[in-house]
């Protein structure tokens, strides 16, 4: 009777045994599919289905350009997934707007995309005696305007090369503090060697040309703590004042 029972006991045991070895044999093919399916719903979820698919735009960074227009030249590809844009074309195609200095494009996850807008700032205004071109620092006409604006220098160019020379004036007038560049009237320049501010109460500054521009607006802060009629800073570490006020 005890035999038997042990027989039994030991068969069990032993299929027991073969039930677990077989079940460790499918176990890493059972994981591994697990995986598989769970990369291959994943991938479905982000590039075909339209849970995560684009429904609208969120513009930031816009002052005087607006949002309508952006969003209007972004042609955001509203229902593709979102992991599926092109987000650099994108941001080539908000950049062709004028005043649009530089935009980038992110995923605003699940279903946004962000575009962040760095507009052109005017540092000078180009006239050509009907209308003002507003110009930035780094020397690119974007916006057109009937009047001119207030707090920016009007650039007075005269003579050959003339893209050239207006190069120059916005690097000084990017150069010059705001509350400096808020009076001047104008910049003339024959030349890009020879930059003159004229400032609104009759005081000029003999800037030369636009090298060491930072180095000639510091001096010239300086230098006004003077007063005078005439401030040249064409050599910066050699200023000199004229028609001093006693």
């Amino acid at each position: 009777m005890s035999q038997s029972t042990d027989l039994a006991r030991a068969q069990q045991r032993f299929a027991r045994r073969q039930r677990l070895v077989r079940w460790k044999g499918w176990l890493p093919w059972a994981i591994g599919g697990c995986v598989l399916l769970l990369a291959g719903l994943t991938v479905w979820i982000f590039y075909f289905s339209s849970l995560l698919a684009v429904t609208g735009v969120r513009v930031t960074g816009t002052d005087t350009v607006p949002e309508a227009t952006i969003v209007q030249v972004a042609e955001a590809p509203i229902g593709t997934p979102l992991a599926k844009v092109d987000l650099s074309a994108i941001a080539d195609r908000v950049r062709t707007v004028p005043a649009v200095a530089d935009a980038q494009v992110t995923r605003a996850w699940p279903n946004r995309l962000e575009i962040v807008i760095t507009e052109r700032v005017p540092v000078v205004v180009v006239t050509d005696g009907q209308k003002f071109e507003l110009v930035d620092a780094t020397g690119v006409s974007f916006k057109s305007v009937p009047d001119r604006p207030d707090g920016l220098p009007e650039a007075l160019v005269v003579g050959a090369r003339r893209d050239v020379t207006i190069r120059s004036v916005v690097t000084v007038s990017a150069a010059l503090p705001v509350a400096l560049r808020s009076q001047v009237q104008s910049i003339s320049a024959g030349s890009p060697d020879s930059i003159t501010l004229n400032l609104g109460s009759g005081v000029k500054v003999v800037w030369g040309s636009s090298d060491d521009s930072a180095r000639k607006a510091e001096v010239l802060s300086v230098l006004m703590k003077r007063q005078a009629r005439v401030y040249d800073v064409s050599a910066p570490d050699l200023p000199v004042t004229k028609g001093e006020k006693k």
